[in-house]
């Protein structure tokens, strides 16, 4: 956004304005998101400072030229209270982390009706910037870049916090090629029995959160849990590509990575350890990564400890490849053991769908136990749903939910009706609908999700093939209110429209394994957003 649109836009503060009686002048807007405004500004030593501005979209509103914050609905006040005391909890994280890799904060103050934190201004650029412009990025810069966010990330784990948000686009970098992790929005305190508090639900960056997350169990957040970010980040520079999703890493193992013939085998066994779907699997620490790093990289920050094991495909036992101890026993994957949490059932069978802020089905797995950070900016990474997992999908936290859709309900055809099983239990959903001959859905029908034997919300309605959503004419609606109407194949979208209950955007097209493929992303009134193509 142009300075000259930024003056235009009635959401923005306008270049010129000042704050703290003159101490911050705005000088330019940077960026938005769903809680704040953030803009370059200059203090009173003329030195250039980073100003993060507390406003909720589609909650504030600024009326004519005012700098003043005001609601657009009296009602939302406690909304916007409650997440303006989150907005003030990042910046008192982010002032008591003490690293040169990680953004600073100076300064915290109420005026305008909200709150502002000032902080570093950063003038670079993000990972996700430099691969958009460059394409995948060498991995001995990659390296580089690794070494430094972990610094940053044993300062904030030995602090108690777990970012919970690490992707390309919270990593910056300077000029003089310092990197510094930004945005703790998401962040979360540890718990002093282990775990993460859990007051209220989080959002995530699919394709960079693991199980845990996405499923929202608090008590097993860890180290582990950022660090699978991280290395769903490395993938990411280092291929160009959008990280796996956590149903395929579990249905295809290794193979569902795909790495350019310029990632080291070495490389490629990090980060596949890294995000292993079960998190005692991945390594627990900062420590373990960079003991890695020693081995395969010949890094001197380290003492020499073994590299993550590669599984036997064909058995439970596990096998190192290209790494030969020296005088060490045997290695093993986890090169800190810990005691290992109990493994939660596998999910019944028909499989299960699981919805993410954008849809991409995923395969349901042993990892998908019980029970969306969105985005729809220009230029942001279309997310994805996998269908098989949406009786899974954690709720979002209802602090930022608007408003949720209500229930589509169909009546069933009559001859359906007279043959209908009405609330058959079928796995993890009561049934409505009829039935084949090996007992699994078949026809018109409609299943009701449920959650410790009560409905939580998610249903589909349409057509089911052999126990599979197949046809058209179909309804999904998942737990947090986000629907799909039109066609599934195989438990997969294949052409319709995805859209969002908090906040009305809405994908329109056609889904190819399940991911948007050709189409656009819209506004609640209509308006293009986002036009989608990939081959």
């Amino acid at each position: 956004m142009s300075d000259n649109n930024m003056n235009a836009d009635k959401t923005m503060l306008r270049v010129g304005s000042t704050l703290q009686m003159g101490k911050y002048r705005i000088e330019k807007y940077l960026s938005s998101g769903g809680f704040g405004n953030t803009y370059m500004g200059i203090n009173v030593f003329d030195e250039q400072v980073a100003i993060k501005e507390f406003f909720m979209k589609d909650v504030n509103q600024r009326v004519d030229d005012s700098t003043a914050v005001s609601l657009s609905n009296i009602t939302q006040m406690p909304i916007f209270q409650e997440q303006m005391e989150k907005f003030k909890k990042e910046a008192k994280r982010l002032r008591n982390l003490h690293s040169p890799h990680i953004v600073a904060v100076s300064d915290l103050f109420d005026e305008n009706g909200t709150t502002y934190y000032v902080m570093d201004y950063i003038d670079g650029q993000s990972l996700r910037d430099m691969v958009q412009q460059r394409g995948k990025l060498v991995e001995q810069e990659v390296l580089d870049y690794l070494n430094q966010t972990l610094d940053a990330l044993e300062v904030v784990h030995n602090q108690g916090i777990f970012h919970l948000d690490l992707k390309p686009a919270n990593l910056m970098v300077d000029k003089k090629g310092i990197l510094r992790i930004i945005d703790f929005g998401a962040s979360k305190q540890q718990k002093s029995d282990g775990g993460a508090t859990s007051r209220s639900a989080i959002c995530y960056s699919p394709g960079y959160a693991p199980i845990e997350q996405k499923d929202q169990e608090f008590q097993n957040f860890g180290p582990w849990t950022d660090l699978y970010a991280l290395g769903a980040t490395l993938y990411n520079v280092l291929t160009g590509k959008t990280p796996p999703s956590t149903s395929k890493i579990s249905d295809f193992g290794e193979k569902a990575f795909e790495f350019p013939p310029t990632v080291s085998k070495k490389m490629q066994e990090l980060v596949i350890w890294m995000m292993k779907g079960r998190r005692f699997d991945r390594p627990q620490s900062v420590a373990d990564v960079r003991k890695y790093l020693n081995v395969s990289f010949e890094s001197k920050r380290v003492s020499v400890s073994p590299p993550p094991g590669k599984e036997d495909p064909d058995g439970d036992e596990t096998i190192l490849t290209g790494f030969e101890p020296q005088h060490q026993p045997e290695p093993k994957p986890n090169p800190k053991p810990e005691p290992k949490p109990k493994p939660q059932p596998e999910s019944v069978t028909p499989p299960k769908p699981k919805p993410k802020p954008k849809p991409q089905p995923e395969l349901d797995s042993d990892e998908n136990k019980s029970g969306m950070k969105k985005w729809v900016k220009i230029g942001v990474a279309v997310v994805a749903v996998l269908i098989l997992a949406i009786i899974l999908m954690p709720k979002t936290d209802p602090n930022s939910q608007l408003g949720v859709a209500e229930e589509v309900e169909t009546v069933l055809p009559d001859s359906v009706q007279d043959k209908a099983f009405t609330n058959k239990v079928l796995g993890d959903y009561l049934y409505t609908g009829t039935l084949n001959a090996d007992g699994q859905p078949d026809g018109i029908g409609k299943a009701r999700f449920t959650k410790h034997g009560e409905p939580d919300g998610r249903i589909y309605q349409g057509p089911f093939v052999g126990g599979k959503f197949e046809g058209e004419d179909c309804m999904l609606q998942m737990e947090n209110g986000d629907v799909f109407k039109g066609s599934f194949k195989n438990n997969y979208f294949e052409e319709g429209t995805y859209t969002q209950a908090v906040n009305g955007e809405y994908f329109k097209g056609i889904f190819s394994n399940g991911q948007p493929s050709i189409g656009a992303w819209y506004s609640k009134d209509g308006k293009k957003i986002q036009d989608v193509n990939i081959k």
